[in-house]
């Protein structure tokens, strides 16, 4: 059964809730179609100011069906891309300033779409990463680009090399998550910022989203192209089959030299993808968890700026 996607609004303010029966939160692609959606009714409605997206359970999202990255070759899995891709623009381009409330796991496509929130609070169960390289490929949802542009190039490449989870309070540290707060009061430092953002000025926040975007747009665009056909070219090195098969079976992955592979498929004319109305997503599986990547970190909060 897909994960469902829970819309409510109250005076100024939408909650996106994700719901599953096992409380494992999966971007699958019935999913992304109702997020995709949602997104569009929030972004319609001239009342709303603020949107937090938010879960209970034991993730907060855990990515994708893992089947669905094993039926890709590497033309499939450029597409795979550049349709996961349009959902976190989506979320990037919403108008209402945007929370992602973080609780449990918030991993690969899940990670990818809190960095593509406004705001990112975190429980301090939480841990957040992209584990994507542990399988094979990248990520492929724009995490290559949204976390060097947020982050700095070496807390990305920390994160997306290593494929390494970050505690909360080790995110923090980083600079992954704004805030982080005991379990039992995330709800409430949510609604704490929420007021704080509902006293400013709508129209300003409205054209400070807009020209914080501008700044990057332009950039963004070529460097999503340039994720997507190097996502798809992982296709090209039998890595992501190994890599899942390997998660499947609780062993290490047994990786071979595929160098001969690459310059073969290099060498190969490049076709031209069609667009089709299909809807993919990126699996994401959390390996093991290090433990205090980053020594001698506050997980209190740092202080918002008014």
């Amino acid at each position: 059964m897909p994960t469902n996607v829970i819309l409510s609004q109250s005076g100024s303010v939408a909650r996106v809730r994700f719901e599953a029966p096992n409380e494992i939160h999966i971007l699958s692609a019935d999913t992304r179609r109702l997020l995709s959606d949602i997104i569009s009714q929030v972004e319609d409605n001239p009342d709303c100011r603020v949107v937090i997206f938010e879960a209970r359970g034991r993730t907060f999202l855990a990515g994708a069906d893992l089947a669905e990255l094993t039926g890709l070759n590497r033309e499939s899995a450029e597409l795979f891309a550049q349709v996961g891709q349009e959902l976190m623009n989506q979320v990037a381009s919403l108008r209402p300033v945007t929370i992602c409330a973080i609780q449990a796991a918030c991993v690969g496509g899940g990670c990818e779409f809190a960095l593509a929130c406004d705001f990112r609070l975190a429980s301090t169960s939480a841990r957040v990463g992209l584990p994507e390289t542990s399988l094979g490929v990248i990520p492929g949802w724009g995490g290559t680009v949204r976390a060097p542009l947020l982050l700095g190039a070496p807390v990305a490449s920390r994160m997306i090399l290593t494929a390494e989870l970050f505690s909360a309070e080790a995110a923090l540290g980083l600079g992954l998550v704004d805030q982080v707060f005991p379990d039992a009061g995330l709800a409430k430092g949510v609604d704490q910022l929420v007021d704080k953002l509902l006293t400013r000025g709508p129209q300003a926040l409205k054209r400070a989203k807009r020209q914080i975007a501008q700044v990057t747009r332009a950039g963004i665009k070529k460097a999503l192209a340039r994720e997507a056909r190097q996502f798809a070219a992982c296709y090209a090195t039998g890595e992501p089959a190994e890599g899942v098969a390997a998660f499947r079976e609780k062993r290490a992955p047994a990786w071979v030299d595929a160098t001969a592979v690459a310059a073969e498929t290099r060498s190969a004319p490049a076709q031209k993808l069609k667009r089709k109305k299909s809807d993919v997503s990126i699996p994401v599986v959390p390996p093991t968890e290090e433990k205090n990547p980053t020594a001698n970190r506050s997980h209190k909060s740092k202080p918002a700026a008014e």
